[in-house]
């Protein structure tokens, strides 16, 4: 199943609007999480909402460590 790139816009929004410059942190969280949960599809889309976040925040690159 595909991720719906309205849902990534969507989440990113609310992630900025609740969490302001720290919603790329939060971002990076959920990623790691999806990840260590070997959740495929969740993990694309929070790869997908962690790069919306930071090229909203004019960050050209979002490293996941």
């Amino acid at each position: 199943m595909a991720v719906n790139p309205e849902h990534v816009a969507r989440a990113a929004n609310d992630l900025m609007d609740h969490y302001g410059q720290a919603a790329l942190a939060v971002a990076k969280i959920q990623v790691e999480r999806a990840s260590r949960a070997s959740d495929h599809l969740a993990l694309d889309q929070a790869l997908m909402v962690l790069t919306e976040i930071g090229r909203h925040q004019g960050i050209s690159s979002t490293p996941v460590t």
